[in-house]
């Protein structure tokens, strides 16, 4: 019976221990495994970024950049309308170039009504001496022209001093055109003088008088020896400045008032009535003026083969022939040499003009006119501009092409270089031209002697200026 049970007990132990009962007996020690180390954790790949769209440049807003330009070459209008202001529309989209065409003539009524209203163009075309009479109404352009903001300014010449007012820039400068002496060689040999272009006041009246003719039957000139500027009064006032700065005169005195009444003056007025004496006789002759002829004064005319009548014109480039026209092989180019026997301060002059572009003070787009003359006074632009017209460059890096392939031209840049006196820091120079075209209109007509011209433009040009 014992038997039987203990079988049966040993039969249960075995069937619990086969479906996995619980062990009573304590585990068998064994050396733990050496665990390996764990791999380092695989950081997730960071999701490749698609590239940024490029920012898109904000709209410029709608603007119109209005220039107004005096008295250019209808290929100097036609290039800018063609050539540079698409270029720059092209770059500044929304924005408009507007150029006007205005005249050297009623150019004060024109300038003061602009900058008396507080608007009107951006960009406006002054000549030489206009940084005075205007400076204050113009904008501060260093900002965006001065050469640390725009390394080109360097290449500009002297002329640059022209655009500039208390010191700023307000503007720059499209050329240089002096004005120098240009003489026939052939018609001066024809009325028998030889000794080339006058160099002193004696030898110019000497000369005024034997090469000017005057047709006895209608009382008129037929060839006039010197055209100063103009041919009929012979009495522009910038042609009196020419002569003045000639014998070394000086605008104002050192206490700042006006020097018409010194020696020098004296003599630039007696010398005026003296070469208009020689051309045309007295006032009371009445001799009729030089034809009106096609082209310029010391040129020929095409359609009938005669000359236009002047032996020696005193004038820019502007008013001397082409230079691919056949006559220039008879015209030399000098300077005026004032009267060094007289005056031991004489100089030979030629008196520099530059035209300039100065923007505004009311402008609403100076940052748009300092763009648009980067692109028009580019060294290449600056050569284009000045081609249209043949004359000189203000940016010293321009005079390529055109100006050295020129024996005139050259000619011209070697006097302004030695030679050349700037038409500016003229005060009130509107005023001035007024009183002094008045009183040299009455020294022609013999209304007023040398001496009373002198006296009336100190007098007026004083009152004018405060003194």
């Amino acid at each position: 019976m014992r038997t039987k049970l203990f079988v049966l007990v040993m039969l249960v132990s075995i069937l619990l221990a086969a479906c996995g009962g619980t062990q009573t007996q304590e585990p068998v020690a064994t050396e733990a495994p050496v665990e390996e180390p764990a791999a380092p954790e695989e950081e997730p790949a960071a999701p490749e970024e698609e590239p940024a769209a490029p920012e898109e440049e904000p709209a410029m807003e709608e603007a119109t950049l209005k220039i107004y330009l005096l008295d250019y070459t209808p290929d100097t209008i036609t290039w800018l309308n063609d050539e540079i202001n698409p270029e720059f529309e092209a770059a500044y989209p929304g924005v408009t170039v507007e150029i006007t065409e205005g005249s050297w003539s009623g150019w004060d009524t024109t300038f003061s009504g602009f900058f008396a209203a507080g608007e009107g163009p951006d960009i406006i075309n002054l000549g030489s001496e206009m940084n005075t009479l205007y400076g204050e109404s113009l904008a501060d352009m260093d900002p965006y022209l001065a050469e640390d903001v725009w390394s080109d300014l360097a290449n500009f010449g002297p002329a640059l001093e022209n655009a500039k007012y208390d010191g700023k820039l307000r503007g720059l400068p499209i050329f240089t055109a002096p004005r120098y002496v240009f003489c026939r060689t052939d018609l001066m040999e024809g009325s028998d003088w030889t000794s080339g272009t006058p160099q002193n006041f004696s030898e110019w009246v000497e000369f005024t008088g034997q090469a000017s003719v005057i047709d006895e039957g209608t009382n008129s000139l037929t060839q006039q020896a010197l055209v100063p500027v103009d041919a009929g009064s012979m009495a522009d006032w910038q042609w009196w400045l020419l002569v003045y700065y000639s014998l070394g005169g000086e605008l104002y005195k050192e206490d700042g008032t006006p020097n018409f009444d010194s020696p020098e003056a004296l003599a630039a007025t007696q010398f005026m009535l003296d070469t208009r004496q020689a051309t045309y006789g007295s006032a009371l002759d009445a001799v009729g003026a030089l034809p009106t002829g096609q082209g310029s004064v010391i040129d020929v005319n095409d359609e009938t083969g005669e000359d236009n009548g002047a032996v020696c014109l005193a004038h820019s480039g502007w008013a001397a022939p082409p230079f691919d026209r056949p006559i220039w092989e008879n015209v030399s180019i000098d300077p005026f040499f004032g009267d060094p026997d007289n005056f031991p301060n004489s100089r030979p002059v030629v008196l520099a003009f530059n035209d300039w572009l100065a923007v505004a003070d009311y402008s609403p787009n100076k940052e748009l006119a300092a763009e648009w003359l980067k692109l028009a006074f580019s060294k290449e632009g600056n050569h284009r501009w000045n081609e249209t017209m043949s004359l000189i460059p203000a940016r010293v890096d321009s005079l390529y092409g055109y100006v050295t392939e020129s024996p005139q031209l050259q000619r011209e840049a070697e006097l302004a270089a030695e030679y050349g006196v700037g038409f500016a820091g003229i005060i009130e120079s509107a005023k001035l031209s007024t009183i002094m075209q008045d009183a040299l209109g009455k020294l022609v007509t013999e209304e007023l002697s040398p001496e009373e011209v002198v006296a009336k433009i100190q007098e007026e040009y004083s009152a004018a200026l405060g003194n």
